[in-house]
């Protein structure tokens, strides 16, 4: 799935137990406060936007707090009022924090190495994390003390949270395995990842794994419905689809109206699949995607134009699949049991639909000229659904 990062939630829960749908992942995490087992290293391993960053500063908060109570169940929370606490309250919440160390893959945006800031920010380079939490010299001839080892600025510890860990080169991966291993005592580090079958074995083997899950249809619907943005009925179910299972979708979708894209897109689908002659596909998708890379990095200063582009034209293509799949649904229930031709003649144009997606995924990965990109996926959708079976690729 395209479109990695959400957009934020509501800034840091103030609690572990506000956490929505991660009942289970919360538990661990409380078990291990309640009885002072902590890891020094963990994974919080799951699908996009489910709340494992929100999570990941809600421990933080515990962990950092300089008078963490218990209540009559003997569960530890942060006391909320200590100056670490109030980080965590200000507007920048827990990103405001002094020994809260995020590791982005956007800090190459803002690093005094040259070399780094011309970095594409398509993943977390082994300079990104000499930077900002191991030491030593980069390529670019910079040296770096080991942030890891400094002592806290607030003298309770520090937690490092390295987002999309995923995105971690194989020898920045090699670079942290010390530090996973024996870390200074107080300093945590926490792998958020959507992925992690692409973190190396010797890097999950030094951590504690903690799973997130989907959540359900249902606590995304409450979500959404306790913000009001005035949408319709349509629109909310279609956002619920498009989460799939994931407020940092729902709330990417309100915050961008991604709700209004199928209008621009679903009836020229609708028209190809009639026969009709439908003009102009590629120019819409493409206009679409620029408009929402332009705006994202006008939201997120230090991002990527290139990666915004790839974000948004992952999102474009969501909303294609979405109504390719509700077609192939419709068309096996149309379709007369027992006859495969017929199955095949009403299901067929849509898989190809869902395969040119494949392929435009591909391509962008290729970095082929989005406008190139689109203009031929809107071809393969045009072929797709008028019984075409096969395109040649750009790549």
């Amino acid at each position: 799935m395209a479109g990695q990062t959400p957009a934020p939630l509501d800034r840091v829960t103030d609690r572990m137990d506000h956490i929505l749908g991660q009942s289970r992942a919360v538990e661990v995490l409380r078990a291990a406060l309640d009885h002072d087992r902590l890891h020094h290293a963990y994974i919080f391993h799951g699908p996009v936007g489910v709340g494992k960053f929100t999570t990941a500063l809600a421990f933080a908060r515990v962990l950092l707090c300089h008078a963490p109570q218990s209540d009559l169940a003997g569960r530890v929370e942060a006391c909320g009022g200590c100056a670490s606490c109030r980080y965590f309250t200000s507007a920048q919440g827990g990103e405001g924090h002094p020994d809260v160390h995020l590791v982005r893959k956007e800090l190459a945006a803002v690093s005094d190495d040259a070399q780094l800031r011309r970095k594409k920010q398509t993943n977390i380079p082994v300079d990104l994390i000499r930077q900002h939490v191991v030491g030593g010299e980069t390529q670019g001839g910079k040296f770096y003390d080991a942030a890891a080892y400094l002592k806290p600025v607030m003298g309770h510890g520090k937690v490092f949270i390295i987002d999309e860990a995923d995105l971690l080169e194989e020898e920045s991966q090699n670079a942290l395995l010390k530090t996973l291993e024996e870390p200074p005592v107080g300093t945590y580090l926490i792998l958020v990842t959507s992925s992690e079958d692409r973190l190396a074995v010797t890097v999950r083997s030094r951590c504690q794994r903690v799973g997130f899950v989907s959540l359900s249809d249902e606590v995304v619907r409450q979500w959404v419905g306790a913000r009001d943005h005035g949408l319709t009925d349509e629109q909310v179910e279609w956002l619920i689809v498009f989460a799939d299972g994931s407020l940092g979708r729902a709330s990417l979708g309100l915050e961008y109206q991604l709700y209004e894209w199928p209008a621009a897109i679903v009836p020229t689908l609708e028209g190809l699949a009639a026969g009709q002659v439908e003009v102009g596909l590629g120019v819409k998708l493409a206009k679409m995607i620029d408009d929402f890379a332009a705006r994202w990095v006008k939201d997120h200063p230090n991002a990527s134009k290139e990666a915004a582009n790839r974000r948004a034209a992952g999102l474009a293509w969501s909303v294609i699949a979405h109504h390719a799949r509700r077609q192939l649904a419709q068309a096996a229930r149309n379709a007369p049991a027992g006859d495969v031709d017929a199955v095949q003649t009403l299901v067929g144009p849509w898989l190809r639909v869902i395969a040119s997606l494949d392929l435009a995924e591909r391509e962008l990965a290729a970095n082929l000229n989005l406008g190139l990109v689109c203009d031929h996926l809107a071809s393969l959708v045009e072929r797709s659904l008028a019984g075409a079976t096969e395109s040649p690729s750009l790549v």
